[in-house]
């Protein structure tokens, strides 16, 4: 099974009991998530559920950010005019040879291989 990186979206739906998101944690045993995605996870928590979030989170491999991701994200952001956030989380992903799962149509390119769109909602 194929590594991927989960974007904030996918994550926060699998939080939420959102039944697809379910199913795509389960596809993919192997799943990393970067430190952009965990602190808008975290920031979106409701404070009764930080330690129950925090430890739902220690489930993905954490990434940081590293000077080759900070390179990358100005390319992407450059070439595909992403917010600077999504920007991040994609060049994580391109800079650790992962594909992105995300639901995000309008920030990320749909067609692009290194991006997949599980569901919608």
């Amino acid at each position: 099974m194929v590594k991927v990186l989960f974007d904030t979206n996918i994550v926060i739906d699998v939080l939420r009991g959102v039944p697809p998101a379910q199913d795509v944690m389960s596809s993919y045993p192997e799943r990393a998530v970067s430190i952009i995605s965990w602190m808008e996870v975290m920031v979106g928590a409701p404070a009764t559920l930080s330690d129950a979030t925090r430890a739902f989170l220690r489930g993905f491999e954490l990434i940081g950010l590293t000077e080759s991701i900070a390179n990358q994200a100005v390319v992407v952001r450059q070439v595909h005019k992403l917010k600077l956030p999504d920007a991040v989380i994609w060049a994580t992903a391109k800079v650790h040879g992962l594909k992105l799962l995300t639901r995000d149509t309008k920030g990320f390119p749909r067609q692009h291989p290194d991006i997949i769109v599980p569901y919608e909602l």
